[in-house]
């Protein structure tokens, strides 16, 4: 409970006892709440000071820690001012150096275009020069390939000639060889011709023997059948008659 609780609870235990004190009651009663109201009052007077100490030591404490913030912030403030000093300076420096690096590479830039420029130039009379060299060489070599083909044109139509004889003599010589070849062919297929006939002859012939073979050996074997069908009857006859002192041949 708070202190001002406990006191005004105390304090009405007092004015409890004093208007028990002024009723009169008991003796005992009295010095005992009397005593209780002083041990509370020492007490509470011992925690008065104590609370005031504590709220000094916590004052000084607060005070402490602002100087002492106080003086960290202005800490950082010097350095943070010290730093953008130190900035601005190397940020002079660094954009005089930059100043200085554009100055430089425009002036490489600048020797550079007049380098090249200077050196197209050169070219293009280098160019010009190997141009004219150039067309002076290809006509010396037009000369030389109309020449060349003179030549080639003349030896062309030399050798068309002389294939054309070739060829010539080749059809002759074919000719020859096909006519020689059509006579054999012609020579063979007569030969070939005879020889089927003389084939067919032999054919035909054979087919007349084996047809005049085949008559005779069907005629004699309607005899023979004849002649067992005679036998037969003969020997029919003969078994139901007397025997005959001859017998047919």
């Amino acid at each position: 409970p708070s202190a001002k609780a406990v006191s005004s609870q105390y304090l009405g235990t007092l004015k409890v006892l004093e208007d028990k004190h002024e009723q009169k009651n008991s003796t005992q009663s009295d010095k005992a709440d009397s005593l209780r109201a002083a041990v509370f009052q020492n007490w509470l007077e011992k925690k008065r000071a104590f609370l005031l100490e504590l709220k000094r030591a916590e004052k000084k404490k607060a005070e402490y820690l602002r100087d002492d913030t106080e003086k960290k912030e202005a800490v950082k403030r010097e350095e943070a001012i010290a730093s953008f000093e130190a900035w601005k300076k190397n940020k002079r420096i660094e954009a005089k150096k930059l100043s200085e690096k554009k100055k430089l590479e425009e002036l490489k830039k600048k020797e550079a275009a007049q380098q090249s420029e200077e050196k197209t130039k050169a070219a293009q009379k280098a160019f010009e020069k190997w141009k004219e060299r150039k067309i002076e060489y290809l006509r010396e070599q037009r000369k030389k390939e109309k020449e060349s083909e003179k030549v080639k044109k003349k030896k062309e139509e030399e050798l068309a000639a002389e294939r054309k004889r070739d060829s010539m003599s080749a059809v002759e010589k074919w000719n020859e060889k096909k006519e020689e070849y059509i006579k054999q062919k012609k020579a063979e297929k007569i030969l070939e011709r005879r020889k089927q006939e003389i084939q067919q002859s032999k054919m035909e012939e054979r087919n007349k023997k084996a047809t005049e073979e085949y008559g005779r050996w069907l005629e004699k074997k309607e005899r023979k059948e004849q002649l067992e069908k005679n036998q037969k009857k003969l020997q029919a006859v003969c078994e139901g008659e007397a025997p005959s002192p001859w017998s047919p041949p």
